[in-house]
């Protein structure tokens, strides 16, 4: 059959709007009846084969093109293999480094010489074939076509986890919803790891479905004249104003609906590019336009049921029971890791409906059971059966309870596919076990018990050990296993699939495997019990008793040395890797992981330490004050979302989340006690005292300890901050879903004003009027409506005022029922009392103003989406985005459920409106899911009138919820009605003139109402007034029945007048016995349907009946959380900034003034007024005439604040002052208006939107917030770490006290040790400046004179205008400097050259002035050469900047000392230019006066 189902799947997508486009005229043109399904398919064949005719037959060449690529593939993939080999050794080597011995170089030699080989036999190919390979490369790009065969790619997958995808899905978590791995990898990304990426090989699976072979059908079409009016709609639809484009180059697609395989059609060469070759794949997604949304519209199935990850299946009766138990236990009876409120049946929550709790948790599955029966069998969506099938599952299961089935019932079908594949995969390798080859006598056979425990699996973690339980024995073997049977099969096989199932195998192979291939299993066994002997010990009872043998473990592994073996060459190394390998083995056996994993979760605790970035930032304000230092708390107190918040603060870099068990130093925990015993019997350990015995039961017990704690604990973490994230996430999506419920009922011809201003005083404000409908009546640009009616600057006033003049004037024109004002922030309430005031006053005067017209706050959250959104523009192209927002907000006060709706379209709006702080945590289908759930409760209570659907497009969304249908469903049914004048005139048309199948019908045909007044007012055809009531179509005779019984008409026949006289004298049917005639239809066969006569007989008194609460004003903590922005619960306690604005006083009366008494004061010795507390009077008499005459203002109450936020405080006197004696002044002494100060809100009263605040030092400290940490808050650690910070900041500080801000090339803000340090770094001659920590006035200049000596010189500062700042004149030495380049110019390189001629001299001694090491040289040299006088050079380390020369001229040394300074070498009084100059200097002086002592 041809059919558009797999169109969108390639990138010529435009054929599509082409094909629909041929159909929408040519419907209209030629009367063609394209509704059904067959026929339209059939119409849409023809037209494919006739926009094919005029197809060249250039594809004829493509079967070439596709081996030449082949031949490439091949040659891409022989070129990688060797650096792919390369890497994976170097990961061998890394992964084995703890007992492998480095095998060198030569394995790497060898894989290179193969490539270069590769590389050689590989030169044939021309130019030609390489243009041909890049076209074909650019059109498996475009198609991206891989369904039926296997592709091998640069980077070959491995092949365990192509396996893992198909039986877990690419796309789902282990726990059955759409992966999202950003948790896992924020909480360890070390841990997060799979087992497969841990420790297993790769290997690839073959696909092994047949491909489809592609058809073709070429015939010649021509275009069909169509009128001007079929063109328009046409255009309107594609948004184009030329269609002959869509005529050009068209492409037909074969597709089969059965089993909805993809077909690839090349597109041929040189076609011309279409309009709609250039339209994004999104939009038409958004147009559902794409043949799989055309399939989904056609099939008679619920749309949800079919675009749901798991579609929804038949199933039979065994396998519905074994699903209810399954669903009953593990959606509401299975304990959570943390404390969830959310969990279990409704009826049986707090607060739920009174019922039996025994007699609902004993008929649950029953019902269950039923549920799904009509969800799978029936294909009854939730709502149809919450409402229409109540008698079979009311007693125990309410919506939500069904709407948990439902999802579970996803997740249950997901767990029996994936364990289907497992089987299958088990199979696979049993056959190959037992086909006799020499290759499968080594792998471990699978038995009749392997798989039993498959079929046993209960949950997706246990899935997952028997994956990994797979994957240690089979996993490395599955290529080999593949190439069995593809040889086995190859006679019946295709050449594209004998091409396709080529599998390169991987030369990786992993710690497990390398231990198994050096025979080191025959070792393990030595340890006495197989992995399914030690499982049956632990799981069950110790039945196994452990073998042991006579030798020592070292004796026993010499056996196992062996050359070819190099990466275990002693015993030790092989011990080693027996240890690991059955370590390995132990902890895949799905038994072993189930027990260990609940003794895991039972004692599973959590500490968090906040980071070094999250010690600044989390202050007593922040949402994790008093959680942020936690130690050892048992998961299972977690409440709620809690773990979730500590995830995003994780995500946020400001916490670390630690889960584990207890352990001590030795590694010994819970689990690794409840692994070695069993019942207080070791289940690994043998009850003999010998030396032998005891080496061996040490390494079993290193098995053990690797077990649990190297390769089991680590996954059980991964796997419990996955469930933990997830259970939060349930109870976040829980919280949004409750804050979309809104139960307002909307008043049937209420007009609506809505007001919507800016927080920017610049921008203009905008008021519109609406009517019933949501239709815009007009509408006033308000441009001073934010400015105060008492304000004190110039015209402020009277423009408000001019703008509230506009304001009445649109009331009195226009007469709304209410006004709405959005609550953008805490100015709307007095906005709102500036309104009140102004129609109050306008009322006296103008009979049109109302005078009880009500003036609200309203919740401006979706408009300010609205005003965002596409369909905003869409729909108002004109509009400014104010005047937008004051529109969705009339709409939304008028009916919140139509404008929610309307935000959820295919750009999902209602993403961007905020229900819960931690909703950005949730992935994006799940919360859509979750408010879509919502959005179809509550439409479905309400009903849908499509026909102010069609007549209000704003209202349609409302549709796409309707039981049965969805966005694709409605839409097209939608399409459908326009052409038939807008009307659907009775539920009747749904079948016979929309084509709505019979399961789509019966689901959706309750829901949707119409009415029939209007209806008959615009048609002459019968109308069905039951149409018009949420009596079912299937129940219409019974509803007749029972008008006929209570009107006791004697002639029957004619029932529809009599459903009309009912509905005119409704309490008629109260005389009815309901129970006696369910009874009767029970008999009929039509099961139990008593609650179904009594809904019958409720909707005849009132037809679709709104069960919607009346509209309610926001108001308390409502009110508060839209003005404030925040959860009014975690305002007491919190440390906010305000200013004072005035001192509140309580006024006096004439008693008072009576029994006053005044005082003098001890302080100033003048008089206090006994009220106001003024101590200015110098006389009693001054203060009582200040009290008679008035001028007192009263007893001061406290004082008036307003907070940063907008909100309203107040300070009560005795929370001034922790001094008491402060209380009993005067306020004004202390606290000036405009004053900024920080307080403490001590409560928040919702209703007046006012807090009562303190500023005592007691308060602002915070001592009451101790009561609010955790129980298992770390006091300790915070108290070390405060210690720590504290000592860190005054080191900081003290480095920072003396800082100059001095740009140099010597300079630094260095401390007097790291300069020394860096000065120790430099060559000789380097220098470095910094400042003094001894004086802020002072510099300190230190240059290098030799390789360990240094010079620092202070410098002092004088006339200094800042402390930051550098001295206008510099001291040093007595001399004073303009700058520091002054002095480094004229005094320090000067030294520092003359220092290094000095180090240059030929005579200079290196090892510094020592005084035995000098005099001894010097007699060296005097005893070779006597005649001669030594000397020598040298630096004095005491005296930085001074050297010695000394010589030996007699018997005794001589010293003298030698000093640098700017000027030269300064010696014996004399200045020298240089050292030779000094030296020869000293020669000759020495000379003369030897000379003169002769003469004398």
């Amino acid at each position: 059959m041809r059919t558009l189902a797999n169109f969108g799947a390639y990138r010529s997508v435009p054929h599509i709007c082409i094909t629909i486009c041929f159909w929408i005229v040519l419907s209209s043109t030629r009367g063609t009846d394209l509704n059904t399904p067959h026929k339209m398919a059939s119409y849409i064949e023809q037209e494919v084969e006739l926009s094919e005719g005029h197809e060249s037959d250039s594809g004829a060449s493509e079967p070439v093109a596709k081996k030449a690529k082949k031949s490439k593939e091949k040659k891409r993939r022989h070129q990688i293999s060797s650096d792919e080999e390369e890497e994976e050794d170097e990961g061998d080597e890394e992964e084995m480094r703890d007992f492998i011995v480095n095998e060198g170089d030569e394995e790497g030699g060898d894989e290179g010489g193969e490539a270069d080989a590769g590389d050689e036999s590989e030169k044939g190919s021309d130019v030609s074939d390489d243009l041909l390979d890049d076209d074909l490369d650019l059109l498996n790009e475009n198609y991206q076509n891989t369904r039926g065969r296997v592709e091998i790619s640069d980077d070959e997958e491995d092949v365990r986890e192509r396996i893992k995808d198909r039986i877990f899905g690419p796309e789902y978590g282990d726990d059955g919803r759409v992966e999202q791995p950003q948790y896992a990898q924020n909480y360890d990304e070390d841990e997060s790891r799979s087992e497969s990426e841990q420790s297993e090989d790769q290997f690839i699976v073959e696909d092994d479905e047949d491909r489809r072979a592609e058809r073709r059908h070429k015939r010649k079409g021509k275009k069909n004249a169509v009128s001007d009016q079929t063109l328009d709609d046409a255009k309107e639809i594609f948004g184009v104003d030329n269609l002959g484009e869509f005529y050009e180059d068209e492409e037909a697609l074969e597709e089969d609906f059965e089993d909805g395989e993809e077909v690839r059609v090349a597109k041929p060469r040189g076609a011309k590019v279409t309009l709609l070759d250039t339209i994004e794949p999104s939009e038409l997604e958004r147009g559902f336009v794409r043949a799989e949304d055309k399939k989904i519209i056609c099939e008679d199935r619920p749309e949800r049921f079919q675009i749901r990850n798991i579609p929804v299946t038949e199933a039979d009766d065994h396998d519905l029971h074994l699903e209810a138990l399954w669903i009953h236990k593990y959606a509401f009876d299975a304990p959570t890791l943390s404390k969830q409120s959310g969990k279990g049946l409704t009826l049986l929550k707090p607060g739920g409906d009174d019922a039996d709790a025994w007699k609902v948790g004993e008929e649950a599955p029953e019902k269950i059971q039923e549920a799904i029966r009509f969800i799978r069998n029936h294909l009854f969506e939730v709502p149809f059966i919450a409402f229409y099938r109540k008698e079979y599952v009311e007693s125990s299961l309410l919506m939500p309870d069904l709407w948990k089935v439902y999802k579970f019932d996803e997740k249950w079908c997901r767990l029996q596919m994936r364990k289907l594949k497992i089987m299958d995969l088990l199979k696979r390798v049993q056959n190959y076990t037992t086909s006799g080859l020499e290759e499968a006598h080594a792998l471990r056979r699978v038995t009749e018990k392997d798989f039993q425990d498959l079929t046993n699996v209960q949950t997706n973690e246990e899935l997952m050990d028997a994956h990994a339980h797979f994957q240690l024995y089979y996993g490395h073997e599955m290529s080999r296993i593949q190439e069995w049977e593809r040889l086995n099969t190859m006679s019946e096989q295709s050449v594209d699939n004998e091409l396709a199932s080529r599998f390169k195998r991987s030369a990786k192979i992993d710690q497990y495997q390398l231990c198994v291939h050096c025979g080191l299993a025959a070792f393990a066994e030595q340890f006495g019990l197989t992995p399914e002997e030690f499982s049956e010990n632990l799981t069950e009872y110790v039945k196994h008793e452990v073998r042991q043998v006579e030798r020592l473990p070292n004796d026993a592994a010499v056996e196992f040395v062996k050359e070819e073996f190099l990466q275990f060459p002693s015993p030790e190394k092989v011990i080693q890797g027996a240890i690991y390998l059955l370590a390995q083995q132990f902890s895949r056996e799905p038994a072993v992981r189930k027990k260990l994993r609940q003794v895991f979760r039972q004692h599973l605790l959590i500490s968090l330490h906040p980071t070094l970035k999250g010690r600044d930032e989390i202050d007593e304000n922040h949402p994790l004050y008093g959680r942020h230092y936690i130690k050892n708390k048992p998961v299972k107190e977690l409440k709620d979302d809690e773990y979730l918040s500590f995830v995003r603060a994780q995500k946020d870099g400001i916490i670390e989340i630690d889960l584990h068990i207890l352990s001590n130093e030795e590694g010994m925990n819970a689990c690794l006690r409840a692994c070695m015993e069993n019942d207080n019997v070791p289940t690994f350990k043998r009850s003999e005292y010998s030396e032998v015995v005891e080496e061996w039961d040490k390494l079993r017990n290193h098995v053990l300890l690797i077990c649990v704690n190297k390769l089991l604990i680590p996954v059980f973490k991964r796997e419990s901050h996955e469930n933990l994230v997830d259970e939060a996430k349930e109870f976040v999506m829980m919280k949004a879903a409750e804050r979309l419920h809104d139960d307002d009922l909307p008043d049937a011809g209420t007009r609506i004003l809505a007001i919507c201003y800016s927080t920017d005083i610049a921008d203009a404000s905008f008021a519109v009027v609406i009517n019933q409908d949501g239709e815009c009546l007009e509408y006033q640009r308000l441009v001073h409506f934010t400015k105060r009616l008492n304000s004190f600057r110039p015209n402020e006033s009277q423009l408000k005022k001019d703008d509230m003049k506009i304001l009445i004037e649109l009331i009195g024109r226009r007469q709304p029922h209410l006004v709405v004002v959005g609550g953008e922030d805490i100015d709307a309430l007095r906005l709102v009392i500036d309104v009140r005031q102004s129609v109050g006053e306008a009322a006296q005067h103008n009979l049109k103003i109302p005078t009880q017209l009500t003036v609200e706050i309203a919740n401006p959250d979706p408009a300010r989406v609205y005003m965002n959104s596409r369909m905003a523009m869409q729909e108002f192209p004109k509009y400014p985005p104010l005047l937008l927002k004051a529109i969705s907000l009339a709409r939304f006060t008028l009916d919140p459920l139509v404008e929610i709706c309307h935000l959820c379209n295919a750009d999902d709006d209602i993403l961007y409106m905020k229900f819960n702080p931690l909703q950005n945590e949730i992935p994006k289908q799940e919360l859509l899911l979750t408010l879509h759930i919502e959005c179809i409760n509550r439409v479905n209570e309400v009903g849908v009138d499509i026909n102010r659907c069609l007549e209000f497009p704003y209202t349609a969304g409302l549709l796409q919820f309707v039981c049965g249908l969805g966005p694709r469903k409605a839409s097209h049914l939608l399409k459908i009605l326009k052409q038939n004048e807008n009307l659907l005139e009775s539920r009747t048309k749904l079948v016979t003139y929309c084509r709505m199948g019979p399961k789509v019908f019966m689901n959706a045909a309750g829901f949707i109402k119409i009415d029939t007044t209007k209806v008959a007012d615009r048609t002459d055809s019968y109308v069905e007034v039951l149409d018009g009531s949420r009596v079912h179509p299937e129940t219409y005779e019974w509803a007749r029945k029972m008008a006929v019984d209570a009107l006791e008409l004697d002639d029957p026949t004619d029932q529809t007048i009599a459903i009309e006289e009912i509905l005119k004298a409704p309490e008629r049917l109260k005389e009815l016995d309901l129970d006696a005639f369910a009874d009767e239809l029970n008999r009929q066969g039509f099961g139990n349907k008593s609650i179904t006569l009594y809904d019958i007989r409720a909707e005849l008194n009132y037809r679709y009946k709104d069960l919607r609460k009346a509209h309610q004003a926001p108001a308390g903590e409502e009110l508060a959380q839209i003005l404030l922005k925040e959860d009014c619960s975690n305002l007491q306690g919190k440390l906010v900034h305000g200013q004072w604005v005035g001192v509140s006083y309580r006024r006096l009366n004439d008693q008072d003034v009576e029994n006053s008494q005044s005082k003098i004061s001890n302080v100033t010795n003048k008089w206090i007024c006994p009220f106001c507390k003024r101590d200015t009077f110098l006389s009693p008499d001054l203060v009582n005439e200040h009290t008679r005459r008035g001028d007192c203002p009263g007893t001061p109450m406290g004082i008036r604040v307003r907070l940063d936020n907008g909100l309203t405080g107040f300070v009560p006197i005795k929370f001034f002052s922790s001094d008491q004696n402060k209380t009993f002044m005067d306020p004004t002494k202390f606290f000036k208006p405009g004053q900024s100060q920080y307080f403490r809100i001590m409560r928040f009263n919702p209703e007046r939107i006012q807090c009562d605040l303190s500023c005592r030092s007691d308060d602002l400290k915070g001592d009451e917030l101790q009561q609010k940490f955790d129980l298992c808050f770390d006091r300790e650690q915070m108290e070390s770490d405060q210690k720590a910070k504290k000592i860190k900041k005054a080191q900081k500080d003290d480095e920072n006290k003396n800082r100059r801000i001095f740009q140099y090339e010597y300079f630094a803000n260095y401390t007097d040790e790291k300069a020394a340090a860096t000065i120790r770094r430099m060559k000789q001659g380097g220098k470095i400046i910094w400042p003094s920590e001894k004086s802020p006035n002072m510099l300190m200049i230190a240059w290098k004179v030799t390789n360990d000596i240094h010079q620092v010189i202070k410098v002092d500062e004088k006339e200094k205008r800042r402390v930051f700042e550098i001295g206008k004149k510099l001291l040093m030495n007595g001399e004073v400097f303009e700058d520091v380049d002054e002095i480094v110019t004229r005094c320090i390189e000067p030294m520092a050259n003359l220092a290094a001629d000095i180090l240059r001299y030929r005579y200079y001694m290196e090892s510094g002035y020592i005084q035995d090491v000098v005099e001894n040289y010097l007699r060296e040299q005097k005893r070779g050469a006597p005649q001669r006088i030594p000397y020598v050079i040298t630096a004095l380390r005491e005296r930085p900047g001074r050297f010695m020369l000394s010589y030996l001229a007699g018997s005794t040394p001589r010293n003298e000392s030698m000093s640098l300074t700017p000027d030269g070498i300064k010696f014996r009084g004399h200045t020298f230019t240089s050292t030779e100059e000094c030296v020869n200097w000293f020669k000759s002086e020495f000379a003369r006066r030897q000379q003169e002592a002769l003469q004398r």
